[in-house]
Order: structure tokens, then C-alpha cells, then sequence
């Protein structure tokens, strides 16, 4: 008896810290998109989130080697459509692996969401040829320097309504930070999700783009680190029944 009650003990320790330190997955309510660009033909991009946001290239959109597995090509001729997810007056992060050429038109967009071009209603990701990174509310923007060519880089765009901050991660590390120039949460109610432009506004991107994510909070820092890995792999090897697999544990 003695025996059971102290296995007990150390099951229930074990689960609370998993529960502690559980990993995202792309099956989380909270996701909203997750394109991890593993298609490599064609001209749908699949979301592999609960909601079905589906993408579809638009333009010259080609398949390259990604980060993990394939990802989107672009060179300003194309964009991949996604449908409308609701981002405003909430918290959320948006993040991706970027390889970008810094050739060409000085101002690439990698995500937008447009209802009007006016403060606070178009988002518009971008990146520079100068190696800039802006994380555009339309005339209320946070910069940050980091983006070099030809290397891939993890950014994560975050913003916490209850913290009243919002912040750029680079390769998992803050990088950028400020509370909005003109208030900070974003206003916009319309508009395709696009990855790779900034919609009828053009700004197209030249370079690589994989394992796109929005999500309908704001991450930790480690689950931003959890979120530069490639999730399909990550949910393969998350436990459906935590307690179930951390009883096994404990009797091996």
C-alpha cells in the first residue's frame, strides 16, 4: 500500500509538471492558422488548424526547400490568400520562418490583413532591403534591425491587450518592444490573410517563407521557442493522455 500511495505521489508531481511546461500544438483552440508549407506543388497551401483557413497561391508562388521540409517561394510576383481570421481588439501572435533576398523593391511585405489604409486597421508585416523588420499597425509601427540575406530567421509578431505592450521576437528573443504610438490594440474587422504581400497594396516579398502560425493569445517566451519548431513533429510525440503516459513512465 505503502508502495502505491508513494507511486501516486510521483505520478501526480510528474503530470503537473508536464502540465507546467506543456507544448503548443497546431490542434490548440487557440491556433487559427498553421501552414507549415510542406505541399511542395501546386497552388494550395493547407492549414492544418481546427478552423480550415486554407491558403491559395495567387500569382508566381513556387515551392522551395524550407526549414523544414518545403516552403513558399516568392521573387514579388505572387502571395498565398488565406481568409479572413478575426485579430482585432485581442491578443496574439503571429510568427514564421523568413529567408528574405533583401533584393529589389526596398519595402516587402511577409503578412497583411488590410480593412482600410488608415491607423490601426491595416497590419502590414515587413521587411526591408536594408534588413528592417516592421511590425506596421498603419501609421503606428514598431521597427527593429535583424534581418540579413539569405539566412533564415524566426519572427514572432506579439501583442498582449492585458500587458499593454506589444513586442518583436527574433529567433526567440525579444528584440523590439513598445505600447502602441497610437493605441495599441489593432482595429481592423475586414480583409484577407495574406502571407507574402500586403494585398491590393502590392509591397510583394522576395524570398522564403515557412511554418506560418497565428495564434489567438500571446505566447510565452517558451512557447515562442516551441513555435521556431516544426509542429506536425512536435504533436507527434505529445502524449493524447498525459497521465496514461506518465504512469508508463514511472513503471519502466
Amino acid at each position: 500500500m505503502k508502495h502505491l500511495l508513494i507511486g501516486f505521489v510521483v505520478v501526480m508531481v510528474l503530470v503537473s509538471a508536464m502540465n507546467a511546461e506543456s507544448a503548443i500544438s497546431y490542434k490548440d483552440k487557440e491556433c487559427m492558422l498553421y501552414l507549415p508549407c510542406n505541399e511542395g506543388k501546386g497552388g494550395n497551401v493547407n492549414d492544418l488548424s481546427q478552423y480550415g483557413n486554407h491558403g491559395i497561391a495567387v500569382g508566381t508562388v513556387k515551392w522551395g526547400k524550407g526549414k523544414f521540409g518545403s516552403c513558399l517561394e516568392f521573387a514579388e510576383g505572387g502571395e498565398v490568400k488565406c481568409p479572413h481570421i478575426e485579430l482585432n481588439e485581442r491578443s496574439w501572435t503571429i510568427c514564421m520562418w523568413v529567408n528574405p533576398k533583401l533584393a529589389g523593391g526596398a519595402e516587402q511585405c511577409v503578412f497583411s490583413q488590410t480593412q482600410v489604409n488608415a491607423t490601426n486597421t491595416s497590419l502590414h508585416f515587413r521587411i526591408y532591403t536594408n534588413g528592417t523588420i516592421r511590425m506596421g499597425f498603419y501609421s503606428n509601427d514598431l521597427d527593429v534591425a535583424g534581418a540579413k540575406a539569405e539566412e533564415w530567421l524566426h519572427i514572432a509578431y506579439w501583442l498582449d491587450l492585458a500587458a499593454k505592450k506589444r513586442r518583436i521576437y527574433l529567433n526567440g528573443v525579444q528584440a523590439a518592444e513598445d505600447a502602441g504610438k497610437a493605441g495599441l490594440p489593432y482595429l481592423g474587422t475586414a480583409g484577407d490573410t495574406m502571407v507574402g504581400s500586403w494585398g491590393a497594396t502590392g509591397q510583394k516579398f522576395n524570398g522564403l517563407i515557412d511554418e506560418v502560425q497565428i495564434w489567438h493569445k500571446a505566447l510565452t517566451e517558451a512557447e515562442i521557442k516551441q513555435s521556431m519548431e516544426d509542429l506536425t513533429k512536435l504533436a507527434a510525440v505529445q502524449p493524447d493522455d498525459k497521465l496514461t503516459s506518465t504512469w508508463g513512465y514511472v513503471k519502466r
